[in-house]
């Protein structure tokens, strides 16, 4: 039995689960803007989404596209190497930058409500984030369906 095919597609559903994941949080943000009293609950359950399925499907992405180079890929194709390395940007931008960034949103809406200066910086900036990783989550998604070069 040939694992590989069995592989790409368990690849191809987490990157489903994480990007489709992440992609929802622009959606939750926007309709609790519209209800404040609603902000708190959007942001905590954006949270447990990305610390409890998003976050784990990109450790899975990680190891099962390392399987995958592994068994029929080479880690000195162009592409691969540009994909592992916005996967790695991917990655520090999300854990040192979007995550403190949102758990501090978090606390901020909790002492200080949706109108405190702090928390609409912290917005600012998590949107931005957010952006940026949407941005490298699918110029990766590009990398693995066009393979340039």
């Amino acid at each position: 039995m040939d694992l590989y095919p069995w592989l790409k597609l368990l690849h191809i559903l987490l990157a489903i689960v994480a990007v489709g994941f992440n992609i929802s949080y622009g959606i939750w943000l926007t309709r609790a803007s519209r209800q404040p009293q609603q902000l708190g609950f959007a942001l905590r359950g954006i949270k447990f989404l990305d610390d409890r399925v998003a976050n784990p499907s990109y450790a899975g992405l990680g190891v099962v596209g390392i399987v995958l180079v592994l068994m029929q890929w080479s880690f000195t194709t162009p592409w691969i190497l540009a994909a592992i390395a916005l996967y790695l940007i991917m990655m520090v931008v999300g854990i040192a930058l979007y995550s403190p960034t949102l758990s501090r949103q978090i606390a901020v809406y909790e002492a200080n409500g949706p109108d405190a200066p702090e928390f609409a910086a912290l917005s600012q900036r998590g949107r931005v984030l957010g952006i940026v990783l949407g941005v490298i989550a699918v110029a990766i998604i590009i990398l693995m369906v066009v393979k340039p070069g």
